[in-house]
């Protein structure tokens, strides 16, 4: 199992299976969700996360039809994303985790929409958008 929480520690959760693949997200979105240059995440199946406190301190914002975002409305940190065409995963951010999931990110979608001054130098799969699945 692995544990996850906000900056301020309100929202917690946990995950009670093993992550699916680790990724790099460079969409503009994700670059402004996470103020930086990509958003590192990893899919759980929805069954397998669980948020163990501070429920009524999240709130989801519709980024794009069908795609929402969920962050801790008390210190702001996106926390995960659920999207209607893949209803059986979450996205979780993986700066929200506490402990070490034993995985590394696979590859870097959307590097058609990368941060100019950010340049990749690690050997993981890149995609111009999202891998087919």
């Amino acid at each position: 199992m692995l544990r996850g929480s906000c900056l301020c520690g309100t929202v917690r959760y946990e995950v009670r299976g093993a992550p699916g693949t680790m990724y790099i997200c460079h969409c503009g979105m994700c670059r402004k969700a996470s103020g930086s240059s990509f958003a590192t995440n990893m899919f759980v199946a929805r069954p397998a996360f669980a948020v163990v406190s501070g429920q009524s301190s999240l709130r989801g914002y519709q980024s794009s039809p069908g795609e929402r975002r969920h962050f801790c409305t008390q210190c702001g940190s996106p926390v995960y994303s659920q999207s209607d065409l893949r209803p059986e995963v979450v996205s979780v951010r993986c700066g929200t985790l506490d402990d070490d999931p034993g995985i590394e990110p696979s590859e870097h979608i959307y590097v058609g929409s990368k941060a100019p001054w950010f340049t990749i130098l690690d050997g993981a799969r890149q995609f111009e958008g999202e891998p087919d699945p």
